[in-house]
């Protein structure tokens, strides 16, 4: 906020300086008719306030009265950013962060760019109000961006230079509405989520204010007589006033956004536009990339990836030749190969790695993929299948499937056809273990006593 309002005064010809704690102005002949006196010291914090103190916060008179002249004059603020880095082949190459592949060569074009920072402000009002100062920025590729979190109080006081309205660049009206269409529906959504916060709160009030209503009436309709003759008339009549106070708290407790543009700010900056050549790894092909050097922050903007378009956090090349990010590269875990389309990756259903279409192994059981890890053939019949549909003989090992795989009706446990033991006469089948641990006069078939042979 300290940064809007100096921001303020200095466009509007007043000498401003700039302390750790306050802001000491000295007003020009313009704003002394409208703050009514000379020179202003603003404090942002409870703790600064004293007697020659005004406390700028949300709904102070300071604030409200910027405003009010903002919204009158519709406030254009024009301003160019400082340049605190100079772009050079080695620093761009150290920069940058790409795997699978190698920068070949690239080429530099110095540009100026220009950002539009839309100021809001943002009304919620309930049964309380409250206002919040919302900045929305948009880039010329029309990207939208949260400018509190590009232009920080500290560039907004330090690193910002004013411009004439007449050597800035110019930006059609057209433009300008379209760009701040776009900034409008971020604000709104940003004002939407906010406001889905505070509902909560909304609520709490609303329920502790209700059932004190409630509670008043259902009271004074118990302290009525039920013989007196006007009883019923009274009873309805408090009735109706229940429901009429509680209708009207409800309406006093639903949430209005309203949603004002204060200003906009225009921002020159310097950037350099790098045309990369890439080379993946074991290919013997060449793919281009354009990526932007900030002037100012020194660092390498990306853009958004070419096959997600999500913004890229770094450069990966996929071993078919492709360029992504981290958000939709994915590494086989069988052949270790990288790929673009995670939508197109598959995932052993045991151990949820991502496995490529070449190295899936399907499941003749269930069907699902699983990787080589977790897929196996049965001993007997050699079909493969995933660990899950595959059983493992407790005599010997073996791998079996469901067909081949035999459970001993004593102990549950599976075991293969040579190391089954079937009784006769009633043909439940048993595991040799189970068999040879009895002694032998007790090696009978518990559900029918014949004699294991």
């Amino acid at each position: 906020m300290k940064p809007f309002v100096r921001k303020f005064f200095e466009i509007n010809q007043s000498a401003v300086d700039d302390h750790d704690s306050h802001l000491s102005v000295a007003l020009s002949d313009e704003l002394k008719e409208v703050f009514g006196q000379d020179a202003l010291k603003l404090v942002f914090e409870a703790e600064d306030v004293n007697e020659d103190a005004e406390l700028v916060t949300h709904g102070s008179y300071v604030l409200n009265t910027i405003y009010n002249l903002l919204q009158d004059r519709g406030v254009k603020i024009v301003s160019k950013l400082a340049e605190q880095n100079k772009p050079t082949k080695e620093r761009i190459d150290q920069l940058l962060r790409i795997d699978n592949g190698d920068v070949i060569s690239m080429k530099l074009k110095k540009d100026r760019a220009v950002d539009v920072v839309f100021n809001f402000k943002v009304t919620f009002l309930s049964d309380e109000k409250s206002e919040e100062l919302f900045s929305i920025g948009i880039d010329q590729r029309n990207t939208v961006f949260d400018a509190g979190a590009y232009y920080t109080n500290d560039v907004l006081s330090n690193s910002l230079t004013s411009l004439s309205q007449k050597g800035a660049i110019e930006i059609s009206r057209k433009d300008i509405e379209l760009q701040f269409r776009q900034c409008l529906k971020a604000v709104s959504q940003r004002a939407q989520d906010q406001g889905k916060l505070l509902q909560n709160d909304i609520h709490k009030r609303l329920h502790h204010n209700v059932s004190r209503i409630k509670g008043f009436y259902t009271a004074q309709m118990q302290e009525l007589h039920r013989n007196q003759p006007s009883y019923e008339e009274k009873r309805m009549v408090l009735q109706r006033e229940l429901d009429h106070k509680l209708k009207e708290e409800i309406n006093n407790h639903k949430l209005r956004i309203v949603i004002k543009l204060l200003s906009y700010h225009v921002i020159e900056r310097a950037e350099t536009d790098v045309m990369l050549k890439l080379k993946p790894n074991h290919l013997d092909m060449e793919l281009e990339l354009p990526v932007v050097f900030d002037h100012y922050t020194g660092e390498i903007d990306y853009g958004p990836c070419p096959g997600c378009r999500l913004e890229m956090d770094k450069i990966i090349l996929s071993s078919n030749g492709k360029i992504g990010c981290s958000h939709c590269i994915f590494t086989c875990k069988a052949c270790k190969k990288t790929y673009t389309d995670t939508s197109k990756a598959l995932n052993c259903h045991i151990c949820d790695a991502a496995i490529c279409h070449d190295c899936a192994i399907t499941c003749s059981q269930c069907g699902h993929a699983s990787c080589d890890e977790h897929s196996h053939a049965c001993d007997i019949g050699h079909e493969i299948m995933c660990d899950q549909c595959l059983t493992t003989c407790t005599e010997c090992g073996k791998k079996l499937c469901e067909e081949h795989a035999f459970h001993c009706s004593a102990t549950n446990h599976p075991v293969c056809f040579e190391h089954r033991v079937i009784c006769k006469t009633c043909r439940k089948v048993y595991s040799k273990g189970y068999v040879e641990k009895l002694k032998k006069k007790d090696r009978v078939c518990p559900e029918c006593r014949t004699e294991f042979v």
